[in-house]
Parts: structure tokens; C-alpha cells; sequence
């Protein structure tokens, strides 16, 4: 049996049991046959465990650690008549650790954290001084440049179809972001990986924002957002808007509406073809992840303008983009995505390297 058709198996249980709840009592005795069967599920892999990889062999530890904790709490908790507690750790703690177990086996034939499609990425580029940015950067990569220029872009784009971890979450799949980025590079195995470095990222969902500033210790922001895409005989016209202190700010540009390649070692290619990202956790510590997407291609850029509070948004470090226009602006067209579970990468600073040798 597959561990596709095992997590499917898991899936039909998991959700007639969320299902059955809504009439309390049959869910309460269909979430025994639940863990009966998640039980089954999590002896079959811990049998099948060398076909894992190393993240998911750890993720079934804590899940098997988690059912012992459990069924000895359940145990101990049946010696008292304390209703509400029994009621915790009968139905409450076990729903959790299936809870854990569900998006576990949802994600156990991928080393992916998100799958996406990231649609009409509208990227404003502005050129600054690298010193702006050195407190930014994460220990292992340095600033990356295009033809000696250090950049900075905004950009706005629409998240369809997302799935963390494998799974959709209700009112959190399509979506608007905002974000202010940089650009890095880091030498590894005789190569440099190209790429990008978040000041923030602004998203309409409370939800997403958790998980990322939790989980991968990113920098989003919640706030009221929407987008409109018009799209005329010749043209099409894009706008991304975030509410910020009562007041809205714009990203807004018209395109031409015949798409074309980027362009070979261009100013567009270097801004679209990042494939990491970095995030600075302190000073020795940074987070890798892998972006995966195909080459995009992009539409013209015929009128743009730039409606937006940049100190209240990004800080006193960035306000003078205020009266700074855009080095260029493109429209990407974008396409399907994998963001790759995360990785730590762990440096010494320059001082410990030298005491060492």
C-alpha cells in the first residue's frame, strides 16, 4: 500500500469524524475508530520507517511519543472525577495528536513546506545604498548586485491555490501579499545559490502570518487588503492595495497584453530568477528555503504608479523611497511554485573563525 493511499485512508476518517462532531456524541465515538485506525497507519510506517526520509522518521517519533504521552495521561486522568479535565485528555488531546497525524501523512511524500501558483507578481525595483541593508543580511550570504547596482523591490502578487503542507485551508487559499525584498547570494558546494532577503511581507489572513512568523520566522504583517485586474482591447491594468492606519496604499500599473521572455542576463532576469530564501534568525543562525518554479515570462510595462506610505509601512530605513521613483518595473506572469521545507545553516562570526585558527 502506498503511503498516498494510507494518507487517503487517514483523510476519510480524520474528516468524518470533524464531520460527526457537529452532532457531539457521534463524533466522540467515531473518533475511537479514528485513532484505531491512525494507530494502524502509524504502526504500518514506523514497519515501513527506511523509506522515510530523515524529517519525516522524526515527525513519526513525535507522533508515537505523543500517543504514549496520551494513553498514560487517559490512564491517570480516569482515577478523578474531574469532568471538564477528562473530557480534555479522552477526546481533546487525542483529536490533536490526529490533527498532527493528518497533516503528517498529508505531506509525507514531499519535502515541500507550501505549494502555490503566485499569479501577476508586479515588481517595482529601486536602486539603494548597500549600507541600508547590511544590518539585514543573514549570516552566510552576501548583498547581490546587477551590473554593480544594489536593489530593493516591491512587490505585489496573488497566492491561488495554496496548500501548506499539503493542505487547503478554508478562506486561505487565494489570496493577496505584499512584500519588500532584497537580493543575496550564498557559496555552497563550489556554486553561488542566488536569493532573496524579506524586510516585510503584508498579508490579508491572520492565519498565514502566524504560521510564517512562527515556522519560519519570516516577517509578515496582517492588514486589510484587495486587488483588481482590468483588462481592455490593448492593455490590462493591476492593482494591489493594503490599508495601513485607515489609509490605503496603491501599487497600481498597465501592461501591454501579449506576453514575452525574459530576457538572457537582463535587468529582469536577475530580479525574477532568485531561487532561496534567506532569513537572518541572529547572528549566526540563518534559514534556507528553496523556491521552485519554472522561468517566467512578462508583459510590458506601459504606466505604473506608486501610491504608498513607506516609513509607517517599512520603517525609517526605507522612507526615502517616498520621493524616489523606480529603477524599472515589471510584470511577471508567474506560475506554479514549491517552497521547500526549511534548513538551518549555522556560521561562526569572523572573530571565533580567527581564534580558531
Amino acid at each position: 500500500m502506498t503511503f498516498s493511499t494510507l494518507h487517503k485512508i487517514n483523510k476519510i476518517f480524520y474528516f468524518t469524524t470533524l464531520a460527526l462532531y457537529l452532532f457531539v456524541y457521534f463524533g466522540m465515538l467515531f473518533q475511537i475508530i479514528l485513532g484505531i485506525v491512525q494507530l494502524i497507519i502509524g504502526f504500518t510506517l514506523l514497519v515501513r520507517r527506511d523509506e522515510l526520509s530523515k524529517t519525516k522518521k522524526t515527525k513519526l517519533i513525535i507522533y508515537w511519543i505523543l500517543v504514549i504521552m496520551a494513553f498514560f495521561l487517559i490512564l491517570i486522568s480516569s482515577k478523578f472525577k474531574y469532568v471538564v479535565g477528562n473530557l480534555f485528555f479522552v477526546f481533546v488531546l487525542p483529536m490533536a495528536i490526529a490533527t498532527y497525524f493528518y497533516f503528517f501523512t498529508a505531506n509525507i511524500n514531499s519535502e515541500s513546506f507550501l505549494e502555490a501558483e503566485w499569479e501577476n507578481l508586479a515588481l517595482f525595483n529601486y536602486e539603494i545604498n548597500k549600507e541600508i541593508l547590511e544590518k539585514y543580511v543573514p549570516a552566510g550570504t552576501e548583498i547581490d548586485t546587477w551590473n554593480n547596482n544594489c536593489y530593493v523591490s516591491l512587490v505585489g502578487f496573488m497566492f491561488k491555490n495554496t496548500k501548506v503542507v499539503g493542505v487547503k485551508f478554508p478562506f486561505h487559499v487565494n489570496f493577496e501579499e505584499v512584500n519588500l525584498r532584497f537580493y543575496v547570494k550564498h557559496f555552497e558546494n563550489g556554486e553561488w545559490k542566488r536569493g532573496v532577503v524579506f524586510i516585510k511581507e503584508i498579508v490579508p489572513k491572520k492565519a498565514i502570518t502566524f504560521i510564517a512568523n512562527t515556522l519560519y520566522q519570516e516577517h509578515y504583517e496582517t492588514q486589510e487588503m484587495r486587488h483588481e485586474v482590468v483588462e481592455n482591447v490593448e492593455t490590462k491594468t493591476f492593482i494591489y492595495e493594503w490599508k495601513n492606519d485607515k489609509n490605503w496604499n496603491t501599487i497600481h500599473l498597465e501592461t501591454r497584453k501579449d506576453f514575452k521572455e525574459i530576457e538572457v542576463d537582463s535587468e529582469a532576469e536577475f530580479i525574477t530568477e532568485h531561487y532561496f530564501g534567506y532569513t537572518k534568525i541572529n547572528q549566526k543562525t540563518t534559514f534556507e528555503y528553496e523556491v521552485i518554479h519554472p522561468r517566467w515570462e512578462q508583459l510590458d510595462v506601459l504606466k505604473h504608479h506608486v501610491d504608498i506610505d513607506f516609513e509607517n509601512t517599512y520603517g525609517t530605513d526605507f522612507g526615502f523611497l517616498q520621493a524616489q521613483k523606480p529603477t524599472s518595473v515589471f510584470l511577471a506572469k508567474g506560475s506554479k511554485i514549491t517552497v521547500k521545507n526549511k534548513r538551518k545553516l549555522e556560521f561562526l562570526n569572523v572573530l571565533e573563525h580567527e581564534m580558531l585558527i
